[in-house]
């Protein structure tokens, strides 16, 4: 979404996705959780953190830039990433701007976009188990965006990696890699996912579990859905996406998840 467009107040995931546009891509998954929410305000709260931090940040140069934007977001303006992320607010922009307080992968966001406005590029990282924020030096530098804390050398993740998933360092090169806004939309709605459904949220859960399926196309994520809907009462959906899933998947236990919906369909028609 370019500025001249910047107050529609929807934005299509999918197409945001396709872009690659990060800071749309947040904003469209916030947008499900309030209807209300217009982009343009979103945007405004982003510019007005970077207007803030710009005297400071721009009295510096090269790699020491990153160095006062990281003390004035998590620093002068208090972000923080709580140890649980069990709270819906903690993975939506415009909660977390509010709130100052974000899962790492949403305060990741929060960066990318205000480091943008300060002409400072900046990647995600979909490190394992954590979420990493990177930047481009003579060798690339990595932030951790709960805590603000770096330089994190690219030599120490990379061997964490390689112990944590049992693979060659050279294999772990891969999860250092910058990561595209489909990344993002996945880790953001993964979280939000897990907060909804420890609440017993189903309402929720199922969006997001339509939201995932709509940016990754997976069966996984539709058979996911099709279980939601059949526990939200909505059976006829719920056998669509569960017999899509049971033609290129074979799984006992969704096989008899389906075959018990045929017998509510028969008492609804």
């Amino acid at each position: 979404m370019t500025r001249s467009d910047a107050n529609d107040h929807e934005i299509c995931l999918r197409d945001a996705v396709e872009r690659d546009d990060v800071e749309s891509t947040a904003i469209a998954i916030a947008m499900d959780h309030d209807p209300a929410l217009h982009a343009e305000h979103v945007r405004l709260e982003l510019d007005a953190v970077a207007r803030m931090l710009a005297p400071r940040v721009n009295e510096a140069s090269g790699h020491a830039r990153l160095g006062r934007l990281l003390r004035g977001i998590y620093g002068e303006l208090g972000f923080t990433s709580p140890a649980a992320y069990d709270d819906p607010r903690l993975h939506h922009i415009h909660t977390v701007l509010e709130r100052r307080a974000g899962s790492p992968v949403a305060l990741a966001v929060v960066i990318v976009a205000v480091a943008r406005r300060l002409g400072i590029t900046l990647s995600g990282v979909a490190f394992p188990g954590h979420f990493m924020v990177r930047y481009e030096a003579t060798a690339p530098v990595f932030v951790d965006p709960s805590n603000g804390a770096f330089p994190f050398p690219a030599e120490c993740l990379r061997k964490l990696a390689a112990e944590e998933l049992r693979v060659d360092e050279r294999d772990a090169e891969r999860f250092l890699l910058p990561v595209r806004a489909r990344t993002f939309a996945v880790r953001l709605l993964q979280n939000l996912q897990r907060s909804y459904e420890d609440r017993g949220d189903l309402g929720h859960a199922l969006v997001v579990a339509d939201r995932l399926y709509e940016v990754t196309g997976s069966a996984s994520a539709r058979c996911d859905r099709g279980l939601k809907a059949a526990l939200l009462g909505a059976p006829h959906a719920a056998l669509e996406d569960l017999s899509a899933y049971l033609e290129s998947h074979r799984d006992d236990e969704i096989e008899r998840a389906a075959a018990h919906l045929h017998p509510t369909m028969i008492d609804l028609n």
